[in-house]
């Protein structure tokens, strides 16, 4: 298995979508029947319902309904989003190595780090 070559925070940016199309949440697909009056209820089979769920602070959820032709368009809204929340989690674990590598090279020589002599909290 070949190593991935580290990217950097500019190549990662540079793949992302456009922030304006994200849509956080999932997308579901369900059956809703009547209570009666209707022979696809009456079969079992149903009608088929599109919603966005999204989910808040405090055990809050709401549906929304997607009509079929903006499945393909929120379905590729939640995907950007995803690609965008990862590319974020990327560039973080890029500045986490930087602190830490700069921290490490500030131990290996702590006068230039800390020129009174003493180390801040």
């Amino acid at each position: 298995m070949a190593l991935k070559k580290p990217r950097s925070p500019a190549s990662i940016l540079a793949a992302i979508p456009p922030l304006s199309q994200v849509l956080r949440g999932s997308l579901l697909e369900r059956q809703t029947f009547h209570a009666e009056g209707c022979s696809k209820c009456a079969e079992g089979i149903g009608h088929t319902q599109w919603v966005i769920n999204v989910n808040y602070p405090g055990g809050q959820t709401r549906q929304v309904t997607v009509s079929p032709a903006q499945v393909p368009a929120v379905r590729q809204w939640i995907a950007n989003y995803r690609q965008i929340k990862e590319s974020l989690e990327a560039i973080s674990e890029i500045n986490l190595a930087a602190v830490r590598a700069a921290r490490e090279a500030a131990k290996s020589s702590p006068a230039e780090a800390h020129p009174a002599g003493r180390r801040k909290a």
